[in-house]
């Protein structure tokens, strides 16, 4: 479970670094966000789920070798976090929370922006 948090973790990072710069274009030009953030959320929670894949086959299937194998880099790189053997739960779970927090604080601001308050001091 602990090396599944990590590829979660990892999964959102990367959706979410992929869609901020159009959520930042947005914000500037004062243009609506909800379609935007709502494709951040999507891609970051989907990267997620898709990063976590290799280990759901993994324990549907009993730990078989393909579950393991090279063709599972496409799932971001699977097998080299599978090598790594990092402190998955700590920093899995740090990972999830800035994304969540990140992502929760941005459209808290995205809804005092589109309701014309004044900015919070």
């Amino acid at each position: 479970m602990a090396q599944s948090t990590l590829h979660f973790a990892l999964g959102m990072t990367v959706g979410s670094l992929w869609v901020v710069p159009a959520v930042l274009r947005h914000w500037k030009k004062q243009l609506p966000l909800t379609r935007v953030i709502g494709r951040w959320l999507l891609l970051s929670y989907g990267l997620g789920l898709y990063a976590t894949l290799p280990s759901i086959l993994r324990r549907i299937s009993s730990g078989a070798e393909w579950a393991t194998s090279g063709w599972t880099h496409i799932f971001l790189l699977y097998p080299l976090i599978e090598k790594l053997n990092a402190p998955s739960i700590g920093l899995g779970e740090l990972a999830i929370a800035a994304c969540f927090s990140a992502q929760y604080g941005l459209i808290l601001l995205a809804i005092h922006r589109a309701k014309g308050l004044r900015p919070i001091a």
